[in-house]
């Protein structure tokens, strides 16, 4: 048997991408993007390449996935890792997340990292982390984010074949160290429309998509720059602007995508000046709300008044570990 492990943490991103090009399986975005790796959210996984096994098995949290999920889930990042290893050899793949149940937070771009990384080490592969980050993004599109830690671009890059669209650390997670996102959970209902099929929605109905893609790419530099300067006003300005941007497209789409809520609304109206705080969301309703940690009870008080079920308080993660259990 061979057998691998590790640990790879959540993302979210500051500019944002929501519509994708060429090849659906390649999951190639259109335009660049720039997240955190965020530490108070995470996913451990073992891979077993075992030659017993009949076929891949997947148990995420202690429940076994049916086959057809098993393939949805792993299928591609083990298919992709045997080949360049050259064995057939199934695999059985467990993961743990510390992902609170039902609160719509998305771990798949964890967990495909996670996958990836352990899978990998598990079949001797001498992958760099760009290679890495390729694969994963194979699986799912965020999870290229998750292969590193602290501050990450992901180059959209141009190549139909997805060889230039790979992820690379910025900065390190210790480059800000008084950044802390907030996670305030309002909603815990599942989204009626996935991020894929959205997505596809968008780029196919939205006359909007033109505009918000010359913004990112004419305020991308000024994101990275409020990083490097650890501005926090222009940085939860920019923050907050491009998930609005995001959030107009998917308003725009035919028909139209509403992932937020009242709550979402709320929370909108609250931080919307940028002054303390800058909200994001992605598709669904819970925001993440970058503050500093001189603001942080402040920014609390504020979402207990607005009715939030639970609050979740992260740093930025250092990034994945190759062991996890």
């Amino acid at each position: 048997m061979l057998e691998g492990e590790a640990e790879a943490p959540s993302n979210i991103a500051i500019v944002k991408y929501w519509g994708k090009r060429g090849d659906p399986k390649l999951n190639l975005p259109l335009n660049d993007s720039f997240s955190i790796s965020l530490d108070a959210l995470k996913v451990k996984t073992r891979v077993t390449f075992d030659k017993s096994l009949m076929k891949d098995e997947v148990i995420i949290n202690g429940k076994k996935l049916p086959e057809d999920k098993t393939v949805e889930y792993a299928g591609k990042v083990l298919n992709k890792l045997r080949e360049i290893s050259g064995t057939k050899i199934y695999a059985k793949v467990e993961s743990y997340s510390n992902f609170p149940e039902s609160a719509g937070l998305a771990s798949s771009a964890a967990g495909i990292a996670a996958l990836t990384l352990a899978s990998a080490k598990a079949l001797g592969l001498s992958l760099d982390t760009k290679e890495l980050s390729i694969i994963a993004r194979i699986g799912s599109g965020s999870a290229c984010r998750s292969v590193f830690g602290g501050f990450v671009i992901w180059h959209a890059g141009t190549s139909d074949k997805g060889d230039d669209s790979f992820c690379e650390s910025m900065f390190p997670y210790d480059h800000w160290e008084e950044l802390v996102d907030i996670i305030p959970i309002f909603s815990e209902e599942k989204k009626q429309v996935s991020s894929r099929q959205g997505m596809k929605l968008t780029t196919t109905s939205s006359a909007l998509l033109k505009c918000r893609l010359d913004f990112v790419n004419n305020t991308f530099t000024d994101v990275i720059e409020s990083v490097k300067n650890r501005n926090p006003q222009r940085f939860f300005q920019l923050t907050i602007r491009h998930s609005n941007s995001m959030h107009a497209v998917m308003l725009d789409s035919f028909p139209p995508l509403i992932y937020l809520n009242s709550f979402s609304l709320d929370v909108i109206r609250a931080f919307g000046d940028g002054n303390i705080a800058g909200y994001t969301f992605d598709a669904g309703p819970n925001p993440h709300i970058f503050t500093l940690r001189k603001n942080l009870n402040v920014v609390k008080e504020t979402l207990d008044k607005l009715g939030a079920k639970k609050i979740i308080i992260s740093g930025i993660s250092p990034g994945p570990r190759l062991d996890g259990f």
